[in-house]
């Protein structure tokens, strides 16, 4: 079976909700594309490099020595060919297949493209779950396990201010001015006139004059 890099990110990280791949064996030797929703379309190139080209729209059919060389051909053992699913209001998604499956048996491919409003929504609600466990192992004294929160936070969205905010507040309350003042400028810096964090950084300071 082949994930996509999406769907492999989930299985190992358990982020939110991503486009399930599968593969199966089939009974000819051509590879059959399909996709959800409908208008897909479907482009392929080689691994590593920017090029890709136009295959069509699902559902599509072709044979394997095809797929190759719309790829660019001139592929070892170890490459990959990557197909790209695109479709309005809907995330790009990417499968790789490696060079050996190219010359295998026959396969279905199937690939559902998630929603984009969906996956927005997604995202909010993991940032407002992920900051309210930040702030209950805060307030337990648990920092590390909230200062882990807070980043995950920022792998979801680098420049949420109150996530920075939050981080910075962490370190405040572990009296690390210096990490702590980092993070506050960092939330000035995406947001001037964020007044928590100037606060912060007009107390913080009168305690370091002390």
């Amino acid at each position: 079976m082949i994930y996509s890099k999406r769907v492999l990110h989930k299985f190992y990280f358990s982020f939110g909700l991503l486009a399930i791949v599968g593969l199966f064996s089939g009974c000819t030797s051509k590879i059959k594309i399909q996709a959800e929703p409908t208008d897909v379309n479907v482009f392929v190139g080689q691994q590593n490099t920017l090029d890709r080209r136009p295959l069509g729209m699902a559902p599509l059919e072709l044979s394997f020595n095809e797929l190759s060389e719309k790829a660019g051909g001139s592929m070892k053992t170890g490459d990959y060919v990557v197909l790209t699913f695109e479709a309005k209001d809907y995330e790009t998604e990417k499968v790789l297949l490696p060079v050996p499956v190219l010359g295998a048996t026959s396969t279905n491919l199937f690939v559902k493209l998630q929603n984009s409003n969906e996956r927005k929504e997604s995202i909010y609600r993991e940032i407002l779950q992920r900051l309210h466990n930040a702030q209950k192992y805060a307030q337990a004294s648990q920092f590390e396990r909230a200062l882990i929160e807070t980043d995950k936070v920022l792998d979801l969205d680098p420049k949420f201010e109150r996530a920075l905010s939050m981080k910075g507040s962490i370190y405040y309350l572990q009296k690390n001015y210096i990490q702590a003042l980092k993070w506050f400028d960092e939330a000035i810096r995406i947001d001037p006139a964020f007044d928590e964090a100037i606060k912060m950084i007009n107390k913080i300071k009168a305690e370091m004059k002390q």
